[in-house]
């Protein structure tokens, strides 16, 4: 359903917000933060009565809200990490591209209360707008019910790019994290072996551990070297309890 940028009902204006608190799994207590939260500054009132913000309040809290909650969680997720690549880190997954990718998964595009002239301009799928209405659904969060229930509806968008920024997507991977950990906690190198490949020809799947002075510490499998070895440098990660 595509918010009316008229007079929209009371009944139709419950049931757009009703839609997303299901997405979110959670039940705003003050509807009005949530209807603050989707309403563009380029939304116009239609009358003296109209008591509606736009959000830009909001996405200034909501920025702040995420900019602490993604800190502390790479804090304590990449503890081997240095303070220049978390902040490397933090500055991928709070960036416009990725917060519109997260209210995209929301179909935050389709609550969005916009003016008609941003509507008509394709206003719903522009990243910034999106990115923004994220950071002031945040906010609204923040407000309502407080940080720790921001960082639980939050918590699985963390979590899925964590693991991408882990497997590669942007420059880290569990290989060269392992060998990062063990020449410092272990003053040695990982040595990769290839332990069988089984099917056909054009489908094979390779098996390889992955060990640290000859201890087998993880093994992976994949439809290629390359994918194996990281499987089993994650696994490695594991058992170290690098990772989780």
């Amino acid at each position: 359903m595509t918010v009316n940028n008229r007079i929209i009902l009371k009944k139709e204006k419950y049931l757009m917000l009703n839609y997303l608190e299901k997405k979110l799994d959670y039940k705003f207590k003050n509807k009005t933060l949530l209807n603050e939260a989707l309403t563009h500054p380029s939304f116009q009132k239609k009358s003296l009565k109209d008591k509606t913000t736009n959000n830009q309040r909001l996405e200034f809290l909501g920025d702040s809200v995420l900019n602490l909650i993604v800190t502390e969680h790479l804090y304590r997720k990449l503890t081997s990490f240095s303070e220049g690549k978390l902040t490397k880190i933090k500055s991928v997954m709070v960036s416009k591209d990725i917060l519109a990718k997260w209210a995209d998964r929301l179909s935050l595009g389709k609550y969005i209360i916009l003016g008609k002239g941003e509507d008509s301009t394709g206003g719903r799928n522009k990243l910034s707008i999106l990115a923004d209405c994220f950071e002031a659904l945040l906010g609204a969060i923040y407000l309502d019910s407080g940080l720790q229930k921001a960082k639980k509806i939050i918590s699985s968008f963390i979590n899925k790019e964590t693991e991408l920024i882990m497997k590669g997507k942007y420059g880290e991977d569990y290989k060269t994290l392992l060998q990062e950990i063990s020449q410092k906690k272990m003053k040695c190198l990982p040595e990769y072996c290839l332990i069988k490949e089984k099917g056909p020809d054009h489908k094979k799947i390779f098996c390889i551990e992955v060990r640290l002075k000859k201890i087998i510490y993880g093994s992976g499998t994949g439809e290629n070297k390359k994918e194996a070895e990281q499987n089993a440098a994650q696994n490695a990660l594991k058992k170290l309890k690098i990772t989780k």
